[in-house]
């Protein structure tokens, strides 16, 4: 498993953690690092996306908010809600990861930690956010990155 699949695990559970619990960031950071076992490259680009996630929270719930039809944010299972979160923020603000990793890694993430209407639900949410925010990566170009794995993915 490459750095930042590693790494986007540890965001969603550091975002779910702070999701139940009310802590802050360094919080989690801090409780997270003392107990677990972990990559600590993965640990550090995980830091960077719930920083990302944190700082811009306001904006990517009303996006979510906007995209999850007939769905309340805080009735949405905790799980898929922080990684609608997570994947949302890399949309939104993390240009340089083709959206097409984006999603897939989303997709890979909600398989091991969620169910398969989860799955379904973030690929709807997701794909509708990417028209939005990614709209200039659509067409013949975007097919061939989405056909080159980001580096660290295959390891």
């Amino acid at each position: 498993m490459g750095v930042r699949r590693r790494g986007r695990e540890y965001a969603l559970q550091m975002l779910y953690a702070m999701d139940v619990t009310g802590y802050q960031p360094d919080q989690v950071f801090a409780g997270f690092y003392a107990i677990q076992d972990l990559n600590r490259d993965a640990f550090y680009y995980a830091r960077r996306l719930v920083d990302g996630v944190h700082g811009h929270l306001e904006e990517i719930d009303t996006a979510l908010a906007r995209y999850a039809e007939h769905w309340k944010i805080h009735r949405m299972a905790v799980v898929d809600r922080n990684l609608l979160r997570l994947g949302l923020y890399e949309l939104m603000f993390v240009k340089e990861i083709p959206f097409p990793i984006v999603i897939n890694e989303a997709l890979e993430i909600v398989k091991e930690f969620s169910d398969q209407e989860g799955t379904q639900f973030l690929n709807g949410i997701l794909d509708a956010a990417r028209k939005e925010f990614r709209a200039e990566e659509t067409g013949p170009r975007s097919r061939r990155k989405a056909e080159v794995p980001e580096p660290d993915e295959e390891s």
